[in-house]
C-alpha cells in the first residue's frame, strides 16, 4: 500500500503539456503564477532536461524564465566561470513535461534582488544620445577624399572642432584646408593667422609622419 501511495504521489506531480492545452494546465487548475518560486523539472520538445526554480512567469510572451545556478548540469559551469546565478528562458509551446520537485513554494524561495521598473524615458534619452554620437562619428568620415586627408582631418580633430564640407577640411569654420590637403593648402584670413599657424603646424608633422611610413613600408 505504501508503495503504491509513493507511485501514486508522483504520477500526481508529474504534468504532461502539449501544444493544444492552456498554459495553466501543468500544474492542473493552477496558474503558472502559483510555481514561482517552486522547483521542477521541465522536459523539452526536444527531450532536453532543465531542472531548477521558477524565477517568474512572463504571460505577454508566454515563457517561464527557470533559475539553474544549482542544478548538478549546471554545476561544473558555474564552479568555473565563477558566476552565481544562471538563467534559462523557455516558451510554454516548447515544454512537453513539468514535473514539481518541492512540497512547498516558501521552502524554496530564493532571495533575488528586486527588479527595477524600466524607465521608458530614461531609455528613449540613451537611445538618443547613442544615436547624436554615432551621427557625430559618422560626419567626422569624409565621402571621396583621398587617405591622406583623412588623415589630417582626424590628425585636426583630436584637439580641434574640425568638419567636412565636401572634400574641404573646416577647422573652428575660420580655417579651410582644400585637396590635396597640404601646407600650402591651409587657407584662413587676417584675424585667424595665429590659428592659422597652428593648424600648419598639425599639418606638416602628420604629412612627415606619412611620408615617414611609406618609406619605412619601402624598406621591407
Amino acid at each position: 500500500m505504501e508503495d503504491t501511495s509513493r507511485q501514486q504521489k508522483s504520477q500526481n506531480n508529474k504534468a504532461p503539456y502539449s501544444n493544444n492545452t492552456s498554459p495553466t494546465s501543468p500544474f492542473g487548475k493552477k496558474s503558472l503564477d502559483s510555481i514561482v518560486g517552486r522547483a521542477i523539472k521541465i522536459k523539452t520538445a526536444s527531450n532536453e532536461e532543465v531542472e531548477g526554480l521558477v524565477y517568474t512567469y512572463d504571460r505577454t510572451t508566454n515563457c517561464i524564465v527557470i533559475d539553474y545556478s544549482n542544478s548538478t548540469s549546471n554545476a561544473n559551469t558555474t564552479a568555473q566561470t565563477g558566476r552565481n546565478l544562471s538563467f534559462r528562458i523557455i516558451k510554454i509551446s516548447h515544454i512537453k513535461e513539468i514535473v514539481s520537485l518541492g512540497e512547498g513554494i516558501s521552502s524554496n524561495r530564493k532571495d533575488y534582488l528586486p527588479i527595477n521598473q524600466v524607465q521608458v524615458d530614461h531609455l528613449k534619452s540613451r537611445e538618443s544620445e547613442a544615436l547624436k554620437g554615432f551621427q557625430s562619428q559618422v560626419s567626422k568620415i569624409g565621402v571621396g577624399v583621398t587617405k591622406e586627408g583623412q588623415d589630417i582631418f582626424n590628425a585636426l580633430s583630436k584637439t580641434l572642432p574640425c568638419r567636412w564640407s565636401k572634400d574641404t577640411i573646416v577647422v573652428m569654420d575660420e580655417i579651410l584646408i582644400a585637396p590635396p590637403y597640404g601646407v600650402e593648402n591651409c587657407k584662413a584670413n587676417a584675424t585667424s593667422s595665429a590659428l592659422l599657424a597652428r593648424v600648419k603646424k598639425v599639418v606638416s608633422v602628420a604629412w612627415k609622419q606619412w611620408q615617414f611610413n611609406v618609406v619605412s613600408c619601402s624598406y621591407l
